[in-house]
């Protein structure tokens, strides 16, 4: 063999281009070859190239000991060391046979990448560009083909477009121990998660587990998920998941959501049964969720959303999907279309309870609201505003609360605020803002009031008769009925700055102090029409006559933060604010409201407090707390963050979550919360996660406190252990149960 490696590639285009015939430049002008030595037979227009061999053509290159190659149909034979990559694919083995025009090959006893999945067949038959055969199939996403931590076995392989492997009859294996099968599997190395997932577990309220899902990436834009649960105490479940969205936006979506459940313990037990019966709530055997939600950009400007639940029972979302449950414990169905204009937005809202007889709403049929934010009226210095929105309301209640005296209303309701204001600036430093405006709100429908004096007779055990007269208020429906609130008022405020020194810290250059001073005076005279006469929709129903003065501080601590361009920006270290109001019509002294406390500490990147608290002054005490610690390390991932909700009377919870080097090998994260009020533990989650260099083991844990009955009695503590495993070449699609 003539090995000339210093000068391979320049005999290689000396041959091609000089030595061997036209036809060989002009059909594969665009081949590229490399190799220790060519020899060409003319008569069957054969190339044979030996040592360190290189052939490139497009996005396609082979590498072998020896090729051999027809020059005519650009069919090659390759033996020895054989590499060839297609685009991001890269198919390795002893011997090749392949149609660079065609795209059709053989390549028997091959090891295959294709994006994150490695393969090992013993037979490949490329039958072209869009689909290939393949037998004796082994894949994984381990870095060691030969005897991987995690496997898929199939005996027939299609793979399609080069993107999809379509798998039959596959078998699935953690450590060599066969674990599952399906009879059809699609893999899509363009997809982010895993495909199945598969959750063991144990739970001292279903039993054992098994949650499973099945992920399908039909497109870009859509991919589907089905379920299948069982839970040895309470039976089956099933369910299917359609999700559209937009790959380029992280907005648009759609989403449709089924799941069902033959519910063979739908009560944890007798008593829960009674309790729940009592509230007048009654759990069928068979229990669903069917839930959808959309987002929509129309245009830039216009927006439309929806959302809606359709539930079999009031507590089918807490028992099978806890984590939506905490986030809307009532289900609310709701269409909205949102446009913004120059100087203006609009929005149409429509909302319907569709669970009615389970849960009291205020449904919205439809309202519409637009709004004019600050805006400078033409050339001089006057700003108008303005909130307008009509609608038809309905306030309904549960079976429940009907049967117990609640009787549902409704009203038309216009309602419009129009507020004209002048900023002024005195001295230099003063700011008055003087505004007057105010809201008229029709509606419809109002209510009165009636007392009605009743006789009420009763007999004692000598059946002497004993009469009482009751009396009762009753609710009357009235006549349409207009409420105006008249407003004025102003608002001063000013700022002084304060440099306490110039020098650079470790939090930035420099240190400045900024007090800003404020107060708002507001006048409203009392309406005709007062709430006790308006039936209750929202906040709107509330309004009535005021005249008190708001006043308080805002201050802030702030460096100058160096930038990764070498320059410096303006950075609150400290943001606080501190507010009242004094009632001026009240009789009290001291007539002053709550005291609203707001403050925010951001020192350093990776740590960020905040405080709020509001304290009754009249009372004496504290009405509501809400703090909040947060430390994040963004390259480690790991964080540390701890809640505190404090209501008078009501709610007294702290919480921390906590993930401790949640990227690396070994990691674990979680929450608990503690509530003082009953001095324990309410709810505890945790998860300890193991990665190999192909896997992720998981084994998690939650526990929950149990209820607390109406006659003092504890329900006993709930548990779930389980454990999960997934490939590490995707991100973990699941970290707990459902």
């Amino acid at each position: 063999m003539n090995k000339k490696p210093h000068f391979s590639l320049f005999l290689a285009l000396f041959l091609a281009l000089f030595v061997l015939p036209n036809s060989l430049a002009q059909t594969s002008s665009d081949l590229q070859v490399e190799a220790d030595s060519l020899n060409y037979e003319a008569e069957g227009n054969l190339v044979t190239a030996k040592g360190n061999v290189f052939l490139r053509k497009g996005a396609q290159s082979l590498k072998a000991d020896i090729i051999t190659y027809n020059q005519v149909t650009e069919q090659a034979f390759a033996r020895g060391n054989v590499v060839f990559t297609n685009a991001d694919q890269i198919w390795e083995g002893d011997t090749l046979k392949y149609n660079f025009i065609t795209g059709k090959g053989s390549f028997p006893n091959l090891n295959m990448e294709s994006g994150p999945f490695k393969l090992k067949a013993e037979n490949i038959e490329r039958l072209g560009p869009l689909q290939t055969k393949m037998t004796d199939v082994t894949v994984t996403t381990c870095p060691e083909i030969t005897d991987p931590d995690f496997a898929i076995r199939a005996s027939n392989v299609d793979v399609y477009e080069e993107d999809l492997f379509v798998m039959h009859n596959p078998v699935f294996y953690l450590h060599g121990v066969p674990f599952f099968y399906l009879p059809r599997l699609t893999l899509d190395k363009q997809r982010k998660p895993t495909n199945i997932d598969v959750v063991p577990g144990y739970s001292s309220r279903d039993g054992f587990m098994l949650l499973t899902s099945y992920s399908r990436y039909p497109s870009d834009s859509y991919r589907t998920k089905t379920i299948l649960d069982y839970r040895s105490e309470r039976g089956f479940a099933a369910g299917q998941n359609f999700y559209w969205y937009n790959p380029e936006t992280n907005t648009d979506h759609t989403t449709l959501k089924f799941y069902g459940a033959l519910d063979q313990q739908p009560y944890r037990n007798e008593k829960q049964e009674e309790e729940y019966l009592a509230q007048g709530i009654d759990i069928p055997d068979t229990r669903y969720r069917i839930k959808f939600d959309t987002r929509q950009s129309i245009t830039p400007t216009d927006t439309f959303w929806a959302k809606a639940s359709y539930l079999s029972d009031a507590k089918v979302v807490e028992d099978f999907f806890s984590d939506e449950y905490r986030i809307e414990p009532i289900p609310e169905t709701r269409m909205a279309y949102s446009a913004i204009g120059q100087g203006w937005n609009a929005n149409i809202d429509v909302t319907r309870q569709l669970n009615q007889e389970e849960f009291n709403a205020v449904n919205r049929l439809p309202e519409a609201t637009f709004n004019v934010p600050l805006l400078k009226m033409g050339s001089s210095e006057f700003l108008y505003e303005s909130e307008t929105r009509a609608g038809y309301l309905e306030r309904t209640f549960s079976s429940f609360n009907e049967e117990n005296g609640y009787e549902g209303y409704d009203s038309l309701r216009l309602d419009t605020k129009q507020m004209v204001s002048y900023p002024t600036r005195s001295f230099g430093w003063l700011n008055i803002v003087p505004r007057a405006g105010g809201r008229i709100t029709y509606y419809s429908n109002t209510k009165g009031s009636e007392t009605q004096i009743v006789p009420v007779s009763t007999a004692d055990e000598n059946n002497v008769i004993t009469t009482v007269l009751e009396t009762n208020n009753i609710v009357t429906a009235e006549a349409a009925d207009v409420r105006v609130l008249p407003e004025i008022g102003f608002e001063t405020s000013f700022k002084a700055f304060g440099l306490v020194h110039d020098q650079p810290t470790r939090l930035g250059k420099g240190l400045r102090n900024v007090i800003e001073p404020f107060a708002n005076y507001t006048y409203i005279p009392e309406p005709d029409l007062v709430p006790a006469d308006i039936y209750q929709f929202d906040t709107i129903d509330t309004l009535s006559g005021q005249n008190n003065m708001r006043f308080g501080v805002r201050t802030k601590w702030q460096t100058q933060a160096p930038q990764p361009n070498g320059r410096h920006s303006i950075q609150d270290l400290v943001n606080l604010s501190v507010s009242t109001a004094y009632d001026l019509s009240s009789d009290a002294d001291p007539a002053l409201s709550v005291l609203e406390f707001d403050t925010e500490f951001t020192f350093v990147e990776w740590a960020y407090a905040r405080i709020d608290f509001e304290y009754d002054t009249d009372e004496s005490q504290l009405d509501t707390l809400t703090a909040e610690m947060r430390f994040i390390d963004e390259d480690t991932g790991n964080r540390l963050s701890l809640y505190q909700r404090y209501r008078a009377e009501d709610v007294n919870t702290s919480q921390l979550d906590y993930a401790i080097n949640p990227r690396g090998r070994l990691g674990f994260e979680g929450y608990t919360r503690y509530e003082f009020e009953s001095e324990g533990f309410e709810e505890q989650h945790i998860m300890f996660t193991i990665k190999t260099e192909c896997i992720g083991y998981g084994i998690g844990g939650k526990w929950l406190i149990g209820d607390t009955y109406s006659d003092g009695s504890h329900e006993n503590d709930t548990y779930e252990v389980w454990f999960q495993f997934w490939l590490t070449a995707f991100p973990r699609a699941i970290v707990g149960t459902r």
